[in-house]
C-alpha cells in the first residue's frame, strides 16, 4: 500500500511540473491544468467547471438558482443543464484517461515501465465514476460557485439595462432602434418570445393599425399618442412618472391591447393585484417574503385590471408604484432580500374609474386617463356606441406580433424626439374624472357663493354639505373633520369661540332663503 500511495505522490508532482508531451486534449485544456483539478479533489472539479463554461452558466446568489445562456439572453436553469453539464467534466478527466492509456502503450512497445502512468490512469477514472454520481455532481457545481472567481452574481446585477430590449433573436437598443447580439456581461434575464422582423423598424402593421383607429374612433392623433405610451413602457426605468388608466364600458379593446402586450413581452409584461393600488391601510414593512413587489422586478409593463365599483385608490401607492426609488422584496423560495430599481410602466384597466381625492396634485400630474367610448358585439349593433366586433381578429394580430413590436419601438423612438405630448383629449379626460371626483368642489358650486365679502359658521355650512350629500351621493357622509380638512384647503378659517370661514356663503343665506332646506326643493 505505501508503494501505491508514493507513485500517486510522483505522479501528482510531475503533474505540476510538466506537461505531457501531447500537450492535452480539446477545450482548450492542457494536460497539466487537467492533473491539477483531480490533485485538488472537488475544488479542482469545481475550476475545471469553471474553465469549461465561463459563459454558459452562473449561478444567482439571491435567487439561489442557476442561470444558463441563451444565445442572447439568460434563462433560469429549470431544466439542470448546468447540473448535466457536469458530465463534461467527467468526459474531460476521461479523454485524459484515455491519452494516458496510449502513451502507456507507446512506453510498453519500448518496454518501458509504466508504473507512474498506471495510477494516473486509475485515478483519473476513479474521478470519472464519482462524477457520475449525485453527491459529486453537485459538489462540482457547489465549488464552482464558491470557489475563488467563482462563476456567480449577487443577483442585482440581473436586468439592469433599460435601454436594451432582448427578443428571440437579439437585443434590441432602444436608443437606435437596431437589433444587437447579445452580450453576458450584461445579465439581461426576462426577454421578449417575439422574434426582430426582418424588415426591422420599418415594418408595417396593418392590422393592428387599423384596429387601434377604430377602437380610438379614428382619432389619430391619440392613436399617435398610445404607440409613445407604450414606447416609454418598453424602457426598463422610470423616465416619466405616469398613471395609465384605461377605462370605459366592456368589450371596448382595451383588453386586447393589454393581451397583445402581455403575449409579445412574455416575462417583460405582468399583472397584479388591483389591491396593491387601492386604499387598505398602510404598506408596512416586513421581514417576511413580499411577493407582490417582486412581480414588478425586471418587467417593463404593469397592468392592474378591473377595480370594484365604489373602490377607493390610495394615491401614496400610486406615487410608490410609479416612482423611481429603489424597491426591495424577497420571493417566498429566495434566500435574501434584493433591492432592485424599478423597471415598469403601470397600467389600470378598469370599467369602473375608482374614487381618488381631488385635491391631491402630485397623483393628478402623474394620472393619464384614455377613454375607451365604443363597445364591440357579436350580433347586429343596436346601440349608437355598439360596433361589430371581429371574430377574427385575435389571429390576425397574433400574425403581425414581430411587426406590433417594431411598432412599439418606433413609439419608443418617437417618444425620445418629442415626449409624450400628450392631446387634448387625455388632458381632459383626466380633468372631467378630477371633476367628478372632486365632491366639495360640487357643493361649492351647487350650495354656496363666493366673494370677500361673504363668511359662513364651520358647523351651518357642514350641515348643509351632509344634507346635500344625502340627496346626492349617499347616505352615509364624510365626518366633518375630513370636510374641514377639504374645505379648509379652499378657504381661509378663523377661530374664535366658532370656526368661520371666510370668502364663503351658503347660497340658502345669500338668496333670502329662511334655511338650507331651501336648497332641496323640488
Amino acid at each position: 500500500m505505501g508503494k501505491v500511495l508514493n507513485l500517486k505522490e510522483q505522479v501528482m508532482k510531475r503533474s505540476k511540473d510538466e506537461q505531457t508531451e501531447d500537450g492535452g486534449g480539446g477545450d482548450g485544456l492542457d494536460s497539466k491544468f487537467i492533473m491539477e483539478c483531480l490533485n485538488q479533489n472537488e475544488l479542482g472539479d469545481g475550476e475545471l467547471f469553471k474553465k469549461l463554461f465561463p459563459n454558459d452558466f452562473v449561478f444567482n446568489i439571491s435567487m439561489d438558482c442557476w442561470m444558463c445562456w441563451s444565445d442572447h439572453h439568460w434563462e433560469i436553469d429549470k431544466k439542470s443543464r448546468a447540473l448535466a453539464s457536469v458530465e463534461k467534466v467527467a468526459r474531460v478527466y476521461q479523454d485524459e484517461a484515455k491519452r494516458t492509456s496510449s502513451k502507456m502503450r507507446e512506453l510498453e512497445a519500448k518496454d518501458e515501465p509504466v508504473g507512474e502512468l498506471m495510477v494516473k490512469r486509475k485515478l483519473l477514472n476513479q474521478r470519472v465514476s464519482a462524477l457520475r454520481t449525485k453527491r459529486r455532481r453537485l459538489n462540482c457545481l457547489y465549488f464552482a460557485c464558491t470557489s475563488e472567481n467563482p462563476l456567480a452574481i449577487e443577483g442585482e446585477e440581473v436586468d439592469q439595462k433599460p435601454w436594451l430590449l432582448p427578443c428571440a433573436n437579439g437585443v434590441i437598443n432602444l436608443r437606435t432602434g437596431e437589433l444587437e447580439p447579445g452580450r453576458q456581461k450584461d445579465y439581461l434575464l426576462k426577454a421578449s418570445p417575439v422574434a426582430w422582423p426582418e424588415d426591422g423598424i420599418d415594418s408595417e402593421a396593418p392590422a393592428w393599425e387599423k384596429f387601434l383607429m377604430e377602437i380610438l374612433v379614428g382619432d389619430e392623433e391619440m392613436v399617435r399618442f398610445l404607440q409613445r405610451l407604450i414606447g416609454l413602457g418598453l424602457i426598463g426605468m422610470v423616465v416619466v412618472g405616469i398613471f395609465i388608466v384605461m377605462s370605459g364600458r366592456g368589450r371596448n379593446g382595451k383588453g386586447t391591447i393589454i393581451e397583445r402586450i402581455t403575449e409579445i413581452m412574455g416575462p417583460l409584461a405582468g399583472a397584479v393585484r388591483s389591491e396593491m393600488l387601492l386604499d387598505q391601510g398602510r404598506i408596512t414593512n416586513s421581514s417576511g417574503p413580499t411577493p407582490d413587489i417582486m412581480a414588478l422586478r425586471g418587467r417593463r409593463f404593469v397592468f392592474a385590471s378591473e377595480t370594484d365599483q365604489n373602490c377607493k385608490i390610495s394615491p401614496s401607492r400610486v406615487k410608490w408604484l410609479t416612482g423611481d426609488d429603489t424597491m426591495a422584496g424577497r420571493n417566498p423560495n429566495d434566500k435574501y432580500e434584493v433591492n432592485f430599481k424599478p423597471t415598469h410602466t403601470l397600467f389600470l384597466q378598469t370599467n369602473n374609474d375608482p374614487h381618488a381625492p381631488a385635491d391631491d396634485f402630485a397623483f393628478w400630474e402623474r394620472m393619464v386617463k384614455i377613454p375607451f367610448t365604443l363597445s364591440f358585439v357579436n350580433r347586429e349593433p343596436e346601440k349608437e356606441f355598439e360596433r361589430r366586433a371581429d371574430l377574427e381578429l385575435k389571429e390576425k394580430l397574433k400574425a403581425e406580433h414581430p411587426q406590433i413590436l417594431a411598432w412599439m419601438v418606433k413609439g419608443c423612438l418617437e417618444f425620445q424626439k418629442i415626449g409624450l405630448k400628450r392631446p387634448a383629449a387625455v388632458k381632459q379626460a383626466v380633468e372631467a374624472y378630477k371633476q367628478e371626483e372632486d365632491i366639495v368642489g360640487d357643493f361649492i358650486r351647487e350650495c354656496c357663493v363666493t366673494g370677500t365679502d361673504y363668511h359662513v359658521n364651520a358647523t351651518k355650512v357642514y350641515e348643509a354639505f351632509v344634507e346635500w350629500w344625502h340627496k346626492n351621493v349617499s347616505n352615509k357622509e364624510p365626518k366633518m373633520r375630513r370636510f374641514g380638512v377639504l374645505f379648509g384647503k379652499r378657504f381661509e378659517k378663523s377661530k374664535s369661540g366658532t370656526v368661520t370661514y371666510h370668502g364663503v356663503g351658503l347660497l340658502s343665506d345669500s338668496d333670502g332663503s329662511d334655511g338650507v332646506n331651501e336648497l332641496f326643493k323640488d
